[in-house]
């Protein structure tokens, strides 16, 4: 009992394929954006790695300057030991000394704020400032300097302080109750920063404590001077760049804001979404045209075949198309509908020649006297007590036969036709031994090329049954590789061998068209496999036989890539 097909309009189907096409074109945007994004955050982030790197070096250069004025002025400098003689007139004419190296040396620097000398022991103190700075702060720098020279001695490192109402960048130098001192504000520290344009990055300096000092550029939270940022960079949509100066002590840390990359992508995506409502605008007009002007018309043609199919060989289409597309396949279909009837005749015809010759091969394969031949052999192997020869013939001979069972007008690898030739071949040496010497030249790329089966075995059937001589050993060659024949690649396939060669009558009758069997019942196979690959193949000429100088003969195959009528291997008899 036939199913029902459960059919699906074409329209429908044109809906789930629209349908399927926003969704696809749903992932395109989302994907565009996504890759938008992170294309943009990333150009954002390495901008903020350059700027940073580059601000970072021009923040070491200020502070590897500020140190070697420090070292110029502490060392090698014997006025500091005036600084706690006894003598009055000794300690000022130390500071005067002192005052005006401090001026001389950093004449060149002009980023520095202050440079203050302080000493314990007399409570003096010595600085230099630059003229913006107000008199309070020059106080609280002074009185800064004398409270560190009170510790005697302490390590020499950068970090930032608050002085009064001011941040300085500092690093002092504190010995035998003598402090030395540089310092640079913030603000002035970080001034090449903030000239810069940072639009779309803001960055911080910290301590090594993650106090945050200072800053610049447009910032996206506040903090407070001196506190350190509680929240992480994750939980404020930023990220974050880091640049450590002074071995560590100090910090610079730029920050890119995720509003900021959503901006930059903003336009983008209205621009995209304006073109999703055009492409959707113009998918519904398109489903009204093709519904219209294709649908209807294909519809009206698939009615027109399911008569057809119900057995109406008259029917014509008699609808009149606009559309030429719909003009042509009208005519054509009509034309088709003609010829059918021809070539189902034709069909049947050819159908009936192939079941022929499928019977005639199969015929000529199970031949009588092959398995008399094979019985005798056995019944003599068995009188001379040769069990392991008799063993092998058998194993031989099923193979040999389980082969021939499957024969049909179907193809096999070259491989599969050759190792069943080799089974024969071994087969047949236990019949005849040191009768036949034979050689395989087969190149490894054409092995799995299909070919009819049984061509190559009936060639060497013959061999043994019209050329084999006890008193005479035969050669026998089997060559097989790629040809180009007018321009098509065929296997091209050999079987030579150096025996007395066909007689003219047995070439006569091969060349003969018509599909007639000899008188003397001889040859046969020849004539069979000839017609097989015409059959095959629908085309003549591809085996040939010839006898060759000085003696010999040689039989040729062209065998192209496809069959063109090929019955299927399931439809053959089978032996298990």
């Amino acid at each position: 009992m036939k199913k029902k097909n459960k059919n699906k309009s074409l329209v429908s189907q044109t809906i789930h394929m629209f349908v399927i096409q926003s969704a696809l074109l749903g992932i395109v945007i989302v994907t565009y954006i996504c890759v938008s994004y992170y294309t943009v955050l990333e150009n954002m982030q390495t901008s903020s790695r350059n700027l940073l790197q580059l601000y970072g070096k021009e923040l070491e250069n200020k502070l590897e300057n500020a140190d070697m004025l420090l070292e110029r002025l502490i060392y090698k400098n014997n006025d500091y030991d005036m600084l706690q003689s006894e003598k009055e007139s000794e300690r000022y004419y130390a500071s005067i000394e002192i005052k005006k190296f401090i001026q001389e040396q950093i004449t060149y620097d002009q980023y520095v704020d202050a440079v203050v000398i302080g000493d314990s022991t007399y409570g003096s103190c010595m600085d230099y400032e630059n003229s913006d700075m107000a008199y309070q702060e020059r106080e609280d720098l002074r009185q800064y300097a004398l409270e560190r020279a009170k510790e005697g001695s302490a390590k020499a490192e950068w970090m930032i302080v608050r002085i009064g109402l001011q941040n300085y960048v500092s690093k002092m130098y504190v010995w035998q109750g003598r402090s030395a001192g540089i310092f640079i504000s913030v603000d002035h520290f970080m001034d090449n920063v903030t000239k810069k344009n940072l639009q779309k990055i803001f960055i911080l300096l910290k301590d090594e404590q993650q106090k945050v000092w200072g800053g610049c550029g447009k910032q996206e939270f506040t903090c407070e001077i001196g506190k350190e940022l509680q929240a992480t960079p994750q939980s404020l949509g930023v990220y974050k760049n880091d640049y450590t100066l002074a071995d560590g002590k100090l910090q610079l840390s730029a920050y890119v804001s995720k509003s900021q990359v959503v901006g930059q992508i903003r336009w983008n995506m209205i621009l995209v979404l304006f073109v999703i409502l055009i492409l959707a605008g113009f998918s519904v007009f398109f489903i009204n045209f093709l519904r219209r002007e294709m649908l209807a018309p294909m519809g009206h043609m698939q009615r027109s075949m399911e008569q057809m199919q119900t057995g109406n060989r008259e029917y014509r289409i008699t609808k009149e198309f606009e559309s030429n597309e719909f003009i042509v396949l009208k005519d054509a279909f009509n034309r088709l509908m003609d010829e059918i009837m021809k070539l189902k005749i034709q069909s049947y015809e050819k159908q009936i020649n192939l079941q022929e010759t499928e019977l005639k091969c199969i015929k000529l394969q199970i031949r009588p006297h092959f398995f008399l031949n094979a019985m005798t052999t056995i019944s003599s192997l068995s009188q001379q007590g040769k069990n392991k020869e008799i063993e092998s013939y058998i194993s031989a001979l099923s193979k040999n036969i389980r082969y021939m069972f499957r024969a049909g007008l179907h193809t096999v690898s070259l491989q599969e036709e050759v190792t069943h030739v080799e089974n024969y071949f071994e087969m047949q040496e236990l019949k005849y031994p040191g009768c036949v010497f034979y050689y395989i030249d087969i190149n490894p790329e054409v092995r799995e090329w299909k070919i009819p089966q049984m061509i190559i075995h009936t060639i060497i059937e013959n061999e043994y049954k019209y050329a084999v001589n006890i008193n005479q050993m035969l050669t026998i060659l089997i060559k097989a590789s790629k040809a180009d024949v007018n321009g098509e690649e065929m296997l091209y396939v050999e079987v030579e061998d150096d025996g007395a060669g066909y007689p003219k009558e047995v070439l006569q009758f091969f060349e003969n068209q018509e599909n007639t069997i000899s008188k003397t019942g001889e040859r046969v196979g020849l004539k069979s496999v000839k017609r097989m690959m015409e059959l095959m193949y629908e085309r003549e000429g591809l085996f040939t036989i010839s006898n060759i100088e000085p003696h010999g003969c040689k039989n040729t195959f062209r065998i192209p890539a496809h069959a063109v009528q090929e019955m299927k291997e399931q439809k053959q008899i089978k032996m298990d």
